[in-house]
């Protein structure tokens, strides 16, 4: 693909106001697209958000960037008028939002094309708009830690090969890596980012109940465990008392989680499934 010729930037307005639509818009922005309007059921939460890409730090640095000045709504007509129309809202709602605003696109008698950012909801939903696409970043995204998005690989589905060339060229605007999937694949990818996302914050944070104030000192075990994983297969790295077999530690441990339920449950629980593993091997 020659990156030089994709040049294209695109008018976009986001239908919600959270995690994803706030550093996916910054981003946007950032290398060159427009941002017209954030909607929302909230106005004062989507006027925030455009409020901060108003601000200086946040304005596009692109040379042939779109002029700009985002505002904040709660009339999701502002948006049909935009060329591409994100709606960044829970899984649970795409389908809602997406029913209310195909109504009035019709009113409007304006279609722009239509995306939705989820893992976990198939690109069907969005059928009744005539171009309509999935642009899923495969990362965690919160509003208080900025990402580059050149980092980030995105997966992308679309309803035809123009709004599958149009999506690469946003890809290729953050100088991001993408790879076209289907619903099914990017459901599986989806969980599969759950474990080595969410689950590992989650045991995380169990780690941190039993070893504060020293917590700090379980980030380069982190950093390289992970390491390792990517770099090799994780069953062939997996190391600790259950791949080994060692009772009189495991007993060790659980004699000390005897306070800890929530903790000494989850314990049981992956040692019981390591050791099991290991006896299939």
């Amino acid at each position: 693909m020659n990156r030089e010729k994709l040049k294209k930037r695109y008018s976009i307005s986001f239908i919600g106001y959270g995690n994803v639509a706030y550093r996916l818009a910054i981003s946007l922005q950032k290398y060159g697209h427009k941002i017209d309007c954030i909607c929302g059921r909230d106005a004062n939460k989507a006027k925030k958000l455009a409020y901060i890409l108003n601000k200086e730090e946040h304005s596009a640095n692109e040379q042939d960037a779109l002029p700009s000045q985002v505002f904040g709504s709660v009339d999701y007509a502002n948006a049909a008028k935009s060329e591409i129309v994100i709606l960044a809202v829970s899984d649970g709602a795409i389908s809602k939002v997406a029913r209310e605003f195909n109504l009035i696109c019709k009113q409007k008698g304006s279609f722009p094309l239509v995306l939705h950012c989820s893992g976990a909801t198939p690109l069907e939903v969005l059928k009744e708009f005539p171009n309509y696409g999935v642009l899923y970043p495969l990362m965690t995204l919160s509003a208080t830690k900025p990402v580059d998005f050149k980092m980030i690989p995105f997966f992308i589905e679309s309803s035809s090969k123009e709004v599958s060339a149009l999506l690469e060229n946003i890809c290729i605007s953050f100088n991001a890596e993408y790879r076209e999937i289907d619903s099914k694949e990017r459901a599986q990818l989806h969980v599969a980012a759950v474990y080595v996302s969410n689950f590992i914050n989650y045991l995380t944070g169990l780690a941190f109940d039993l070893s504060k104030p020293n917590h700090i000192a379980l980030m380069p075990l982190a950093i390289e465990t992970i390491r390792k994983a990517f770099l090799y297969e994780p069953h062939l790295v997996q190391t600790g008392p259950a791949i080994r077999g060692d009772i009189n530690t495991i007993n060790k441990h659980l004699k000390l989680l005897e306070n800890f339920p929530e903790h000494k449950e989850v314990y049981e629980l992956l040692t019981g499934n390591i050791s099991k593993r290991r006896k299939e091997k």
